[in-house]
């Protein structure tokens, strides 16, 4: 369960602000795994524009944390969502591309990856520890 911190900063906290926040923070949840959220809702009288909207999620790896100003409430929350969301999407695209993700391996292919892992073979053919010229990665 992910622990929800909401702070309102000129505003009268109200219920129907509870329920879109945690709404929104939900819908980040089902796209990675957080354990912590912490939302500031801000209204400014007399800037323009008037709200706006600060959001850290923490997590396993870096905390994602999001700012977002607008004329309403709601829509400087949905900006703040949609940041946070683009956050998630490309930090999953870099995990991809370094090669880390679960690829469904047999207990008997990754056991043979693990048993070869940092070795190298020489052009000869012979095994051999450690990286010379003539070595040739396997990993």
């Amino acid at each position: 369960m992910m622990k929800i911190t909401l702070r309102f900063v000129g505003l009268n906290p109200r219920a129907t602000w509870h329920r879109l926040v945690e709404r929104q923070l939900n819908y980040l949840q089902s796209l990675t795994a957080m354990t912590a959220a912490q939302a500031v809702l801000v209204h400014l009288r007399d800037a323009r524009p008037a709200f706006r909207v600060l959001v850290l999620l923490e997590g396993p790896g870096p905390d994602l944390h999001a700012e977002a100003c607008d004329q309403t409430l709601e829509a400087a929350l949905l900006k703040a969502t949609q940041n946070l969301e683009q956050q998630i999407q490309a930090r999953k695209t870099r995990r991809m591309e370094r090669g880390k993700s679960h690829l469904q391996l047999s207990p008997s292919s990754s056991q043979w990856t693990h048993a070869w892992a940092g070795r190298t073979i020489c052009r000869k053919g012979n095994l051999r520890r450690g990286v010379g010229r003539e070595a040739v990665s396997l990993a």
